[in-house]
């Protein structure tokens, strides 16, 4: 996915992560509630439920009493007694005959439900016989100020409480990656982070892994390179150290013929280090921070006539059979890495095959793309190595048993150069029955 086509995905849509802490914060909310019902809920002492039943009962007890207002302030306060309430009873002329509340509870203008300041709803019944009314009420309310707190109290708590598991579930990966992260800085090239979470967080473990794994893979790719590199130096250094110590004795007839091995060393490294040239180059063009690849149209069947020139020139112990199709359709790309992808490919036929067998080169049509053909009947490839033909310096045991030389980026250079033009390499062989190359490269565009 490229960086556009990555901020373009994030834009459209929220991730996981997102969704988690929304729905976080969701939960809190209803957490907050479940904690407001339960604070209200053990405060439900301070509400007063409608009085009407009450007053009516306490109504018909005090109608009798009025005409003695000693007795009914007894009655009233074994009214507030027995149902928790207080009482006002007023005469039929708006005067106070008895209360059990004091101060007495202020007259009504009507029945019905009145509201007592301090006291909420009460209720006013008119007695019977029109003796006056009755006005009842709730005891008066004390705020106590540790409600307030407790409530407080509760509200903090399950916001704490409900916090932990989800900051433990973010914090916890992060940590890991922190600590995975700091231990590839310091050189552990081993280290994996390991978390196996999901959404985001999971997305950028498996990413940091992912990463980790691949400098690991360059930086032993790195020492592959020195190792083998150093190997291929060693053997011309010492050859030339043996010439210069033989013409410095006078032995001018052996120097020469050290001298002529010396030069087919050279040859070696040198298209050595124009393997290396190429891959880095093509390496560079794919991410774009380097000189591109030279385009045009390419004639197939020339590169593969110059290639088979110039391997007839270098291996003239050697037999090339030559099978080009009369039309081969043109192909874009850069003819210099093509004639490259294919000496690399020949080089190997020749390395693992003996004369007199010959190498088979043939170009074909195939719809609308150039087929391209190397073919040996050499020592094969065990079916093990064939997914691992394309990595750079990897060498089979059976290319090291032979002691053929090369450090491993013919092929990884032709597949480079094969996915630099579009198209594909793949490889089929067999141990003893030799080793068939295919190569296919689309054809150029009309018009």
């Amino acid at each position: 996915m490229t960086r556009r086509a990555a901020e373009a995905r994030c834009g459209s849509r929220h991730g996981a992560l997102f969704w988690r802490i929304y729905l976080h914060g969701v939960l809190l909310l209803f957490l907050v509630a479940l904690a407001v019902a339960a604070v209200g809920w053990a405060l439900r002492g301070d509400r007063w439920d409608d009085p009407a039943p009450i007053a009516a009962y306490a109504a018909v007890r005090v109608a009798r009493l009025v005409p003695d207002p000693p007795r009914l302030a007894a009655e009233l306060a074994e009214v507030r007694d027995s149902f928790g309430i207080e009482a006002t009873v007023f005469g039929h002329d708006g005067r106070v005959v008895a209360s059990s509340a004091n101060p007495p509870l202020p007259a009504p203008a009507s029945d019905g439900a009145v509201h007592l300041p301090g006291r909420g709803f009460g209720r006013a019944v008119r007695l019977p016989d029109g003796m006056g009314r009755l006005v009842v009420a709730g005891p008066p309310r004390h705020r106590d100020p540790r409600h307030g707190l407790f409530f407080i109290a509760a509200v903090l708590g399950a916001l704490a409480l409900a916090s932990v598991p989800f900051a433990r579930s973010i914090a916890a990966p992060i940590e890991r990656l922190t600590a995975a992260a700091r231990a590839l800085g310091g050189g552990d090239l081993a280290v994996r982070a390991g978390v196996r979470a999901r959404g985001e967080v999971g997305e950028l473990a498996r990413a940091f892994d992912e990463m980790a794994e691949r400098l690991e893979a360059l930086v032993r790719t790195e020492k592959e390179l020195l190792a083998n590199v150093s190997h291929e130096l060693r053997t011309p250094l010492a050859r030339i150290r043996v010439a210069l110590e033989l013409a410095a004795e006078g032995d001018l007839e052996r120097a020469r013929r050290f001298l002529a091995e010396i030069g087919a060393d050279l040859d070696e490294l040198d298209r050595l280090v124009d393997d290396v040239l190429a891959a880095a180059r093509l390496d560079l063009a794919r991410s774009g921070d380097g000189w591109p690849v030279h385009r045009e149209r390419v004639d197939v069947a020339a590169v593969v006539g110059a290639s088979a020139e110039r391997f007839r020139a270098g291996h003239r112990d050697r037999t090339i059979e030559l099978d080009v199709a009369p039309v081969l359709p043109p192909v874009e790309g850069d003819a210099a890495l093509l004639r490259r992808l294919l000496a690399n490919l020949l080089e190997n036929a020749a390395k693992y095959s003996d004369a007199p067998a010959p190498v088979v080169l043939r170009a074909a049509r195939e719809d609308r793309a150039a087929v391209i053909e190397v073919r040996d009947r050499g020592i094969g490839i065990d079916a093990a190595d064939l997914p691992r033909l394309f990595t750079p310096f990897f060498r089979t045991d059976r290319s090291r048993a032979r002691g053929t030389g090369g450090v491993g980026l013919g092929l990884a250079l032709a597949k480079r150069i094969a996915d630099a033009h579009g198209g594909a390499i793949e490889v089929a062989s067999a141990p003893g029955e030799g080793t068939t190359v295919r190569v296919r490269l689309p054809a150029a565009a009309t018009g």
